[in-house]
């Protein structure tokens, strides 16, 4: 055995090849491997150990991809956002949202409901970066989806309008700015000496014939 850096520290087989890495992997489908990574990452994230369920969904997307567009390739872009938005990172949480999402419109359709869970992660990932417009736009169609597939008294419709109410409580991601109207300046002919003027005039007219009287 070699401890040195340059060394190999593998053991050879006695015919003098290296022995085979992997080999319960070999010649598994795509699909059934990523099923197993999805697996086993989601019961490290159950007991909290986020990096090693961030590792396996990565292996997971990687057999995924070669799936080559199929809705369950999805499911790693998924599950790799919903650990990062826990981590704390939902910029980068959303990316992978959005690529699944991507996935299933194109495989499954808006309408799924695979596709609407997506809308209502995106959404909580927009308002988590306080991008109250577009979270409210992802929940809205995600509550669409729920609505249509399941009906209004679905926990999951119940629980997208819980998130979409709460988000709509919350300040536009726009401000709103009001400034001191300054006073406009009216024409003289309307507030200038002519009125007083002629107010004068008809005083000094109605004296005059006062005086006549007596």
């Amino acid at each position: 055995r070699s401890v040195d850096g340059d060394g190999d520290s593998q053991a050879s087989s006695p015919t003098g090849k290296q022995p085979a890495q992997d080999d319960w992997s070999q010649g598994a489908p795509p699909a059934l491997l990523l099923y197993f990574f999805v697996a086993l990452g989601g019961v490290y994230e159950s007991a909290g150990l986020e990096e090693l369920a961030l590792a396996c969904y990565s292996e997971g997307r990687i057999v995924g991809d070669l799936l080559e567009g199929a809705p369950e390739s999805a499911l790693a872009y998924s599950c790799i956002g919903s650990v990062l938005f826990h981590m704390g990172q939902p910029s980068v949480a959303l990316t992978f949202i959005q690529r699944a999402r991507d996935i299933r419109e194109a495989s499954l359709g808006e309408l799924h409901m695979d596709t609407g869970l997506l809308y209502n992660n995106m959404g909580a990932c927009f308002e988590m970066l306080d991008r109250v417009t577009e979270a409210i736009e992802s929940f809205q169609r995600a509550r669409d989806v729920f609505a249509y597939e399941h009906g209004l008294s679905h926990p999951r419709t119940a629980t997208v309008m819980r998130n979409l109410a709460r988000v709509k409580n919350r300040r536009f991601d726009f401000k709103v700015v009001w400034e001191v109207r300054k006073p406009t300046p009216c024409p003289p002919s309307l507030v200038g000496n002519d009125g007083a003027k002629k107010k004068k005039k008809g005083g000094k007219k109605g004296a005059k014939g006062a005086k006549k009287k007596k």
